[in-house]
């Protein structure tokens, strides 16, 4: 399943675009869905601008802006605000194998670092409720069994929406960081709207679920989502600012880790 089952991330801001009714009534079935058309979507482009309003473990607060480029296996965040942290970037690489590839540049240190331990991956993005990997990384579904347990009612926003109830359960012997997770999908549109994970003491981990819904080229989007992480109490509002496709093709060189030197925001209008 996505790792930590919140690999909503920044690539959430892709997920959360797709338009299907569906047919399929098993859960992998749903899930192979999803799937599909958030590949499809990707491979037009999207940039977007996001805000992080954190509140961490000790009861403080904090901001962040970031500017977002996406493709179908590549993205870039791009760190606009504070300015303590401006023009670092985040860069993930994404493999059908369900592998992942990610790197961190900071421009005080001059040179993209990749990030390759679980220590490092597993790090707080920008001091968020998500790590790195939460962000970047996944893991197989081929390490999970999933059932279709229900349809239920889910209230969002003020609108009243039909949900796929689908849980994931780890296989015998797998390594996996949660065992089980619970995850709320849109019939209509096939968006996540909400996804729960539990850890191996079977208690409730880390959640996300969509506050707040709009529209993007006449689909269902989520525009504010809320991560949690309850074990502890910090959380991540994450805002949609802004999201568009762009006026020309985006290179796969932009996401080449050598070229994270001489990235230009202001292209991007970051």
């Amino acid at each position: 399943m996505f790792k930590n089952i919140v690999k909503l991330g920044l690539t959430l801001v892709i997920v959360v675009l797709l338009g299907l009714t569906v047919v399929a009534q098993t859960a992998d079935e749903i899930l192979d869905m999803v799937e599909a058309k958030a590949d499809l979507l990707a491979e037009g482009g999207m940039i977007s601008i996001i805000r992080f309003d954190n509140v961490f473990s000790d009861g403080t607060t904090g901001s962040n802006l970031f500017g977002s480029l996406t493709i179908s296996n590549y993205s870039i965040t791009y760190f606009i605000e504070p300015l303590c942290i401006s023009g670092a970037i985040f860069l993930t690489h994404e493999f059908d194998d369900d592998d992942a590839r990610l790197w961190l540049y900071l421009p005080m240190l001059g040179v993209p670092k990749e990030l390759v331990s679980e220590e490092e991956r597993g790090g707080r993005f920008a001091g968020s409720a998500l790590s790195y990997a939460d962000l970047g990384d996944r893991e197989g579904r081929a390490d999970y069994d999933t059932v279709l347990l229900r349809e239920e009612e889910i209230t969002i926003d003020a609108r009243v929406r039909t949900a796929y109830v689908i849980e994931s359960i780890a296989k015998p012997g797998t390594d996996v960081d949660n065992p089980r997770s619970i995850m709320w999908v849109d019939t209509e549109f096939l968006i996540m709207l909400k996804v729960e994970s539990y850890n191996d003491l079977d208690n409730l981990a880390t959640s996300m679920e969509v506050l707040v819904l709009g529209e993007f080229e006449d689909r269902l989007v989520a525009t504010e989502m809320l991560a949690t992480n309850h074990l502890d109490g910090s959380t991540t509002m994450i805002t949609i600012l802004e999201q568009r496709r762009p006026d020309v093709e985006i290179a796969d060189e932009i996401f080449a880790p050598e070229n994270l030197t001489t990235f230009d925001p202001e292209i991007w209008g970051f």
